[in-house]
Order: C-alpha cells, then structure tokens, then sequence
C-alpha cells in the first residue's frame, strides 16, 4: 500500500487517534514513536502521512528517531541479507582450507 491510497486506516490505528488528527489537534511525539512502523511502511492515508510529515519537518528529536530506525533496519538488511550484501557468504579461500585442514588433522589423531 502506498501513501496518498484511499485504502482504510491500519487497524493498529485507533479511532481516538483518527479522530483527533481528523479535528486538527496536534500530533505528538508518542503518538509518531506509536505508529513509526505504519508510517515508514506507508500504511497511513494521505491526510495522516502528512500530518507526520509535518511533525517531522518541527520536531528535530522525531527527525533523528526515524533517521536513526532507517539507519538500523538498512544495517539490518545489509548484515543477514545476501541481496543487500553480496560479499555476505563468501569466506576468503584459505579460512575454507585452514578449516578444512583443521577438521581433517582432528580426525587423524582420534
């Protein structure tokens, strides 16, 4: 889904909430550290997105807390994902054969 679809509210975002962002009131920082995973994931509809956008753009510690989630969930990706890694997997020839030479000397003295 993506930001700006006419596609219903994520349930995880309660009718209270909609409700006073709907009226204009103020959204504060709990309530984007509350729905940073629906945000970032464009699950929010156009008119709340950018009700965050605009939190982001006047609270300078919000801006770092999403930099900061973007940052680990990429160093996430980067460490455990052979896509985003390619060199992931690959262990250098003489680990493979110093290894290798190690499992086969332990076999010989048994």
């Amino acid at each position: 889904m993506s930001r700006g679809s006419p596609d219903p509210q994520p349930p995880q975002l309660t009718a209270d909430m909609l409700a006073r962002l709907k009226s204009g009131d103020k959204l504060c920082c709990r309530d984007f550290s509350d729905f940073l995973m629906a945000y970032l994931d464009g699950e929010l509809g156009c008119d709340v997105a950018c009700r965050f956008d605009q939190h982001l753009a006047k609270c300078p510690p919000c801006k770092t807390y999403v930099e900061t989630y973007r940052a680990t969930v990429d160093l996430a990706k980067e460490s455990c994902c052979p896509k985003a890694n390619p060199q992931l997997g690959k262990m250098p020839q003489e680990l493979v054969n110093a290894i290798l030479h190690a499992v086969t000397s332990e076999k010989k003295c048994e």
